[in-house]
Order: structure tokens, then sequence, then C-alpha cells
């Protein structure tokens, strides 16, 4: 009895670490497109020509995508370590 006590308050301690991993994710998450959003702006500002400044942009989203996912993976895989009994 006191087992099953035990190990219910051990998941809900695992609940609150996932918690914590999912509001650092989004966090992570925010600061990603911070960056991607002042990169564009600064790529806005250098007055390249149009089919650079296009190019620039597709390169800092792809870039954005692959950081995000790399986040999302991680997430995803700490989340199962976590909450493996």
């Amino acid at each position: 009895r006191f087992v099953i006590v035990g190990q219910w308050r051990g998941f809900e301690r695992r609940q609150e670490f996932v918690k914590t991993a999912h509001k650092l994710a989004e966090e992570g998450r925010v600061h990603v497109r911070n960056v991607r959003r002042e990169a564009h702006e600064a790529s806005k500002k250098a007055g390249l020509p149009e089919d650079e400044g296009k190019r620039l942009e597709k390169d800092i989203q792809a870039a954005t995508d692959k950081a995000i996912k790399e986040i999302n993976d991680h997430l995803a895989n700490k989340e199962k370590d976590l909450l493996a009994v």
C-alpha cells in the first residue's frame, strides 16, 4: 500500500518535470523565432538585391525550422526518459 502511494508521488513529480521541460522548450522556440525576426529585419535593412534577400530569408527560415525541430526532438526524448518507470 505504501509502495503504491510512493510510486504515485513519483509519477506526479515526473509530470512536474515534464511540464517544466515543455515550458523550457517553448521558451527556446520563442527565442529562436525572435532571432529569426531580428535576422529578417537586419536583412531588409542591409539593402540587398531582392533575389539575394529572398534567398537569405529562405535560408533563415530553414535554419529556424531545423532549430525548432531539434528542440522538439530533444523534448520528446526527454519526456520519454522522464516518464519511464
